[in-house]
């Protein structure tokens, strides 16, 4: 199946929710990536998909990473796909969760043969989570908003109309091949921090995990999620405490958030895009720290 390599599910799972996360176009800070892994690791999972990189990848833009494990030997780690399928105790639905890295070759052979693999599933929905840089303060809860394309499934759960047109990523190209095939498909799109390019952001992953639960009928389990979304922004505010022009910004963002909270929002695969001058500068120092190379 071009790189992709199948085993069977048994026994067969109940009516699943498809849930897919890729990090790239549609993944700022490894956001909706980190949620998926999250669900595998507080849910169990088994692996039934796995992907060869060979077919999809420019490894001098997707680069394979190294690094040492406990017993000192390097070990190296190639750009990954991978599906997982998830029983529950709760709800009508069981799980597939795939997440992977967004592809640099053969976007609609890699789109077709992922849905090859869920087709026969008979999926009950599919849920694609997106995260996107948003003028919003990370002071404030983070915003997720939902979008079908399907006027009965916004109206089922709530969610608007997406009307997005241009550029788009693997995401949507997913998204219009399943479609093709008649299923069912919503996003629940993450806003975050635009100032805040790290490569976490535990209550942006927090929040998109709580806006899963009217879709999936039962609570993700968090675990110790909600104390590291309480840490993340300890560790923001102390970077970016004593520093006047830092504490403007937030100001404005958070007056912002307050007036546009019922309006806020772009499509689902358009980052989001602020009026406000851009912080790379100002707020540099707390990247630095976050990343751990800063002085504070």
């Amino acid at each position: 199946m071009d790189g992709f390599t199948l085993s069977p599910i048994e026994p067969p799972l109940r009516s699943p929710i498809v849930i897919l996360a890729f990090t790239g176009w549609s993944d700022t800070g490894t956001v909706t990536t980190d949620a998926a892994n999250h669900i595998v690791d507080v849910l169990g999972g088994q692996q039934f998909l796995q992907v060869d990189p060979e077919d999809y990848y420019v490894f001098t833009d997707t680069r394979p990473t190294v690094s040492i494990d406990e017993t000192g030997i390097r070990r190296l780690h190639w750009p990954e796909n991978a599906a997982f399928a998830v029983r529950t105790e709760n709800g009508d639905h069981d799980l597939v969760v795939i997440r992977g890295i967004e592809p640099n070759l053969r976007w609609r052979t890699f789109a077709s043969r992922l849905a090859e693999a869920i087709v026969p599933l008979r999926p009950f929905l599919v849920c694609t989570l997106v995260a996107r840089p948003a003028a919003t303060p990370h002071t404030r809860p983070i915003p997720v908003t939902g979008s079908s394309a399907d006027p009965r499934l916004a109206a089922r759960y709530g969610l608007g109309r997406s009307l997005y047109q241009g550029p788009t990523g693997i995401v949507g190209v997913i998204h219009d091949v399943l479609r093709r095939q008649g299923l069912d498909l919503v996003s629940l799109a993450a806003g975050v921090p635009h100032y805040l390019s790290i490569d976490e952001n535990p209550p942006a992953t927090l929040a998109l995990l709580r806006a899963l639960q009217p879709i999936l009928g039962f609570p993700i389990p968090e675990g110790d999620l909600e104390q590291r979304a309480h840490a993340f922004v300890e560790r923001v505010n102390d970077a970016s405490s004593g520093d006047d022009q830092v504490g403007t910004y937030v100001r404005t963002l958070e007056a912002q958030y307050e007036d546009d909270l019922d309006d806020e929002g772009t499509s689902d695969e358009q980052p989001g895009r602020s009026e406000l001058p851009s912080a790379d500068d100002i707020l540099k120092d707390v990247e630095d720290f976050l990343r751990g190379s800063g002085d504070r």
